[in-house]
């Protein structure tokens, strides 16, 4: 380490924890529970404040950020309009300049969820564990095929032990990546052992010092893989990762997880299974691909003769054979449709006077418009730019949708008894085949923003929406692209004041045979806010390649009427005084020159006549001192000005 450095904190999950903390992984039918110990090996702690040093808290309803003067943390806040708060926490950085001990905070990613009524603030998927099938050939666990996946809230970060306890012998080491590997640490190994603790559970700090781990025993609700029913006993591995998401700034942030084996024994006989999923829709533009996964096995057999989990797809029709520890089994045979590629567009660029709207046109059937990082901003044959002050390039380009299969579930309406609810339930649901879910109604008991939420289900945002519902019945545009998968959830965040159905509730809900809407967080006798689904399946669009529209915009004055000139350049700039000037003219004009300096002073005027074309006219200026110098370029009534720089 320097004299001059951030001392920040290296969190990682020991292999050796997970293999032998409690006695390690306990197996049941159906489910195996497991403990994670996650030593901190790094220069500084890793602190979590629920309040930052100036003693404030920051908490997230829906669209809206609140900020609470607090250092106690002993305010039970609770969004004004209703609904479950977000809690914005910070982490505290120590930084070491010699003998000095300063410290910052930076605003964490939003990663933390605050809980009311139980009156701590949980770190969203502070660990991800999930039983996995090696795949031949693919050396890094973590992109092996799941089996299924669990997930821990993290309510209390804390000094469990030191790494020098007996009780966590051997969990502390240089690299926990490698199963049986690794240097073991203790105490002395820390330079800044102990550093900003010591932590335990709280809503002002919480955290892991350096030298320290923190663990979450088998015992504790979470800490466990549900194992899918038709899984056999056998090989597997855990994988475990810690702060998957990064929400923590550390000095690593590529040796947070850890993979052991573990083999089966508990689990009933079973059948071979093979099933092929993809998680987009199966339609494709002419030579592109999608990706098609087969569930884990020990070994593949695809139709296309490939013998990987996943193969790149074109259209076509795909089976694929997987032997597990149950037989072998060959899959339904899955279809990969393609849809026609329109030709690009044709338009051409315009040139405008800055602060003005440039009016862009193009020819083609279903036109959409592109800012310059490709981001769509307009659609239709005529594009309308907001006011510019600088040249700008758009793309066009021409788009060919073809709707998929429209599928409804879910109660149609909200008949039956129930209430106006303030929030923080939801509704669960399986995907079984890509789809998107296009639209929802929802029964509103006031007007204002609403943020619906989509969780997956190890509990991470997938995507959200904010919408402006009026009271009432409202039908809300959600087009939500969701992979197949089990257990997601559907919610909303910060004001709710949403319909709850209380009577005549029958879970499961079938969506065609694309999802099945499971139950609510709020048990069976409970329906939340979502009603009518309306979803989208095998829908596709291919876009043509983009045309670029370039709006040259120029500094102007003057009298109104069509500009003559199309191009303005200055080269080399910087220069010395020797530079070229090219116009591009639409006809044959007269160019009238001033060179100003950076006060305002004429150091130069020129006239010349110029001829329709690109147009390039040398100046030799050598003799005047270095500066920033504006040079003006009047014809037909209109200036247009370029900065030159002079060295």
């Amino acid at each position: 380490m320097g004299a001059d450095c951030d001392l920040l904190p290296d969190v990682t999950i020991s292999w050796f924890g997970l293999v032998n903390y409690l006695s390690g992984p306990n197996e049941q039918a159906g489910r195996v529970y497991i403990s994670g110990s996650t030593p901190n090996i790094g220069y500084g702690p890793l602190e979590v404040r629920g309040v930052d040093l100036n003693g404030n808290r920051r908490f997230v309803c829906g669209v809206d950020t609140f900020t609470v003067y607090d250092p106690s943390a002993s305010q039970q806040f609770a969004c004004p309009n209703g609904g479950t708060a977000k809690q914005l926490t910070t982490q505290r950085i120590f930084h070491k300049n010699g003998n000095a001990m300063t410290s910052v905070e930076r605003v964490m990613p939003q990663g933390m969820t605050y809980h009311p009524t139980h009156g701590h603030t949980h770190y969203d998927q502070w660990g991800i564990y999930s039983l996995r099938l090696p795949e031949p050939g693919v050396t890094d666990p973590r992109q092996w095929p799941i089996i299924n996946q669990g997930y821990k809230l993290g309510f209390c970060l804390m000094d469990y032990n030191t790494c020098s306890d007996a009780a966590v012998n051997h969990h502390c080491k240089d690299d926990n990546t490698v199963y049986g590997q690794g240097m073991t640490l203790t105490g002395p190994d820390f330079p800044n052992f102990g550093l900003g603790g010591p932590y335990g559970c709280s809503m002002v700090r919480q955290g892991i010092s350096s030298g320290y781990t923190d663990i979450y025993s088998e015992y504790l609700d979470g800490m466990w893989i549900d194992i899918p029913s038709g899984t056999c006993n056998g090989d597997y591995w855990i994988v475990y990762e810690v702060d998957p998401l990064n929400v923590a700034l550390e000095t690593d942030e590529d040796n947070n997880w850890t993979a052991v084996p573990i083999t089966l024994t508990q689990q009933p006989a079973g059948a071979g299974q093979a099933l092929i999923r993809c998680d987009e829709q199966p339609v494709v533009c002419p030579g592109t691909t999608v990706r098609l996964y087969a569930n884990a096995g020990l070994s593949y057999l695809w139709s296309t003769g490939e013998t990987t989990n996943s193969i790149q797809a074109g259209p076509g029709s795909y089976s694929v054979t997987v032997t597990n520890y149950c037989g072998a089994a060959t899959s339904s045979v899955f279809t990969v449709t393609q849809i026609a590629q329109p030709a690009a567009p044709s338009a051409s660029g315009v040139s405008i006077c800055e602060g003005d709207n440039a009016i862009l046109n193009a020819s083609g059937t279903n036109l959409v418009w592109y800012d310059a990082m490709g981001s769509p901003v307009g659609s239709g044959g005529t594009f309308t730019t907001p006011p510019l002050y600088t040249t700008t390039t758009y793309q066009v380009a021409d788009v060919n949708e073809v709707t998929g299969t429209q599928i409804s579930g879910g109660p149609a309406d909200n008949s039956g008894s129930g209430a106006y609810h303030a929030g923080g339930q939801g509704l669960r649901f399986d995907v079984h085949a890509a789809l998107r879910l296009k639209t929802v109604k929802v029964y509103a008991g006031s007007a204002g923003y609403r943020t619906i939420e989509l969780v997956d289900a190890v509990g991470v945002l997938r995507a959200s929406r904010s919408v402006n519902l009026p009271a009432g019945q409202s039908t809300v545009q959600l087009d939500l692209d969701v992979p197949p998968g089990n257990n997601y959830y559907l919610t909303v965040t910060g004001m709710t004041d949403l319909w709850r159905g209380s009577s005549g509730i029958s879970y499961p809900y079938a969506i065609g045979t694309v999802a099945t809407i499971t139950g609510s967080s709020g048990g069976a006798g409970f329906y939340y806010y979502f009603y009518d689904w309306q979803v989208e399946v095998g829908g596709g669009t291919c876009a043509s390649a983009m045309t670029p529209v370039v709006v040259d915009v120029q500094v102007c004055t003057g009298v109104e009427g069509g500009l003559s000139l199309r191009g303005f350049q200055v080269y080399p700039n910087p220069n010395t005084g020797v530079f070229t000037l090219e116009l591009h003219l639409l006809r044959d004009t007269r160019v009238d020159l001033t060179l100003m300096d950076a006060v305002g002073r004429v150091v130069y005027v020129g006239s010349q006549a110029a001829t329709a074309g690109h147009w390039r006219h040398p100046m030799h200026l050598e003799g005047l001192p270095a500066g920033i110098y504006h040079l003006n370029v009047d014809l037909e009534g209109r200036r247009f000005s370029k900065r030159v720089v002079m060295q």
